[in-house]
């Protein structure tokens, strides 16, 4: 048995919680596997103009001097 069909076994057994657990071992030694996004928090403006109107563009200077909610 190859050592790539024997880590397959190996992981094929884990719960999530070690799955998690062992990628986060394994990923600085290979790098971010490239099927997989690393999820990482989203900035704090993402999201900054969703308040459900429609005429954001309209408002813009208002918006931008209200300081978006601030």
């Amino acid at each position: 048995m190859t050592a790539q069909e024997q880590l397959q076994q190996l992981v094929a057994g884990f719960g999530e919680e070690q799955a998690s657990r062992a990628l986060g071992l394994l990923e600085p030694l290979v790098g971010e596997l490239p099927d997989r996004r690393r999820s990482r928090p989203l900035p704090a403006f993402v999201g900054i103009g969703d308040s459900g109107r429609t005429d954001v563009s309209q408002r813009a200077d208002d918006l931008l001097a209200e300081g978006f909610g601030r």
